[in-house]
């Protein structure tokens, strides 16, 4: 039989096996409960024949003919037919009673659905009369035939419950499944906002709260990757934009060159530096982007030391503080540490990282404002937050500012640079195992990176 749902194949497959399983146990029981009858009825009708083989002994002799006996037989008016057998299992006579098939010549037992027979043996064995056969018919009432019948319906009634119970859980679990199914389809479609219903605690709902996650995830990661393309079209635009400018700048310079009698002695003394400042540009972008290259690739390696992050920090802001005077700027580093504290690094591109964000801070801030730098220990590592003021509002998200190429608006056409530096930053602070992370609230910024620190090395600086 061919079934289109798995569904109705298990039923159909339990329902059959059930029933076969209850026709063998009513079989089974049946036979059982006719040996149970049959000893109970041998057992009570014991006595009654031994005193019917002594009735037969001192009445009749062994030559009495078989009508004086049958006679005899029916004046005792037995319910149930009788035989009597001589010493060679030959039938000497019988009752009248209503049998269910002619008398047996020849003595045995049998066992029918609508009675049963039984053979009482006489305990004298020099009697001529050495077996009594009984057969109980019951036309009427065929008590084994019933009983095999009655297990036979009450199979046929419990499968049928069970059919329209197992058809309902059945069709609930379908349900569920359907759901999962339509879900299926939805992310083969490309829709990955589907989400499913959970209802309940069982593995159907463990499958669905899978799935959900499974949903959002893929959901995520597609945004992820929309977000990557849109970032690495952005990168290619600005990428341009910025080669290009000092190009044609050079380009025009170039031209100029070419007409120099056309130009008077001072303005051609001017164009070699100009020439000379967009060429460091674009060396300065093109390495820059190289180095970005490079830092992302799997084969970058790093020399990792063990450094005192206290005194190192020292040291590099002491290099940035020259710098921020130069500029008539304040800078100031405060430690929240009171004791001395070891990490694993790369002491270089670590001070490539907070070189860079200085830079930063130098060039976009607001420098009547002090350039704070702190230093403070967290539950599971160390913060190194640099916290300025900017010059003006900025006009995009925060998170945009460590994309390559990508400067604030506002600033973009006011302030040179490659637009690399918080995109190095972030790179690197990702590569030696940190995270990075800005908070901006009015025009107060503040960069914080943050470093595993491990903590053997931590106790072994007490």
């Amino acid at each position: 039989m061919l079934f289109k749902s798995f569904y109705p194949r298990v039923i159909s497959i339990l329902a059959s096996v059930s029933l076969a399983l209850f026709a063998v146990l009513a079989v089974i029981n049946a036979y059982f409960f006719r040996v149970a009858i049959d000893d109970l009825m041998g057992k009570l009708q014991t006595q009654r024949m031994q005193r019917l083989f002594a009735s037969l002994e001192k009445r009749f002799p062994q030559s009495a003919p078989p009508e004086t006996l049958t006679a005899f037989l029916d004046s005792l008016y037995f319910e149930y037919a009788i035989e009597i057998y001589d010493r060679n299992g030959i039938r000497i006579a019988g009752n009248t009673a209503q049998r269910e098939s002619p008398p047996e010549p020849r003595l045995h037992e049998e066992q029918r659905f609508t009675g049963f027979s039984k053979i009482y043996y006489n305990l004298k064995p020099t009697s001529p009369f050495v077996a009594l056969k009984i057969q109980v018919h019951l036309p009427d009432a065929p008590v084994f035939r019933s009983v095999l019948i009655l297990f036979l319906l009450s199979g046929l009634a419990i499968v049928a419950v069970s059919i329209v119970m197992g058809w309902k859980m059945v069709s609930y679990l379908n349900t569920r499944l359907e759901r999962l199914k339509a879900g299926v389809s939805e992310i083969a479609q490309g829709r990955f906002d589907v989400q499913l219903p959970i209802a309940g605690e069982d593995e159907i709902a463990f499958l669905a709260k899978n799935f959900n996650a499974m949903s959002a995830r893929l959901k995520r990661l597609i945004e992820s990757l929309e977000e990557s393309n849109a970032a690495r079209q952005r990168l290619f635009a600005h990428a341009s934009h910025e080669i290009k400018s000092p190009l044609t700048s050079i380009k025009g310079f170039v031209d100029i060159v070419e007409y120099m009698n056309v130009l008077p002695p001072e303005q051609q003394q001017h164009l070699v530096p100009a020439v000379k400042k967009d060429l460091n540009r674009v060396l300065k972008i093109t390495n820059d982007l190289l180095q970005l290259a490079r830092i992302r690739s799997p084969e970058y390696k790093f020399d990792y030391k063990q450094i005192e992050l206290r005194s190192f920090l020292e040291e590099e802001h002491n290099f940035f503080a020259q710098k921020a005077r130069a500029l008539n700027a304040e800078a100031r580093l405060v430690s929240k540490l009171n004791e001395p504290v070891q990490l694993h690094t790369d002491p270089d591109r670590l001070a490539q990282i907070l070189d860079n964000l200085w830079s930063n801070s130098l060039k976009y801030g607001d420098l009547t404002h002090s350039i704070r730098t702190e230093l403070a220990r967290t539950h599971d590592g160390i913060a190194i937050t640099i916290v300025n003021h900017l010059k003006g509002k900025l006009a995009v998200p925060v998170e945009r500012l460590f994309e390559p190429f990508y400067r604030n608006p506002i600033d973009a056409d006011k302030i040179t640079g490659s637009g690399l530096g918080l995109a190095i930053a972030k790179e690197l602070t990702e590569k030696l195992g940190g995270t990075i992370a800005t908070n901006l609230e009015a025009h107060r910024i503040a960069v914080t990176i943050r470093f595993p620190l491990l903590e053997k090395a931590y106790a072994q600086s007490f």
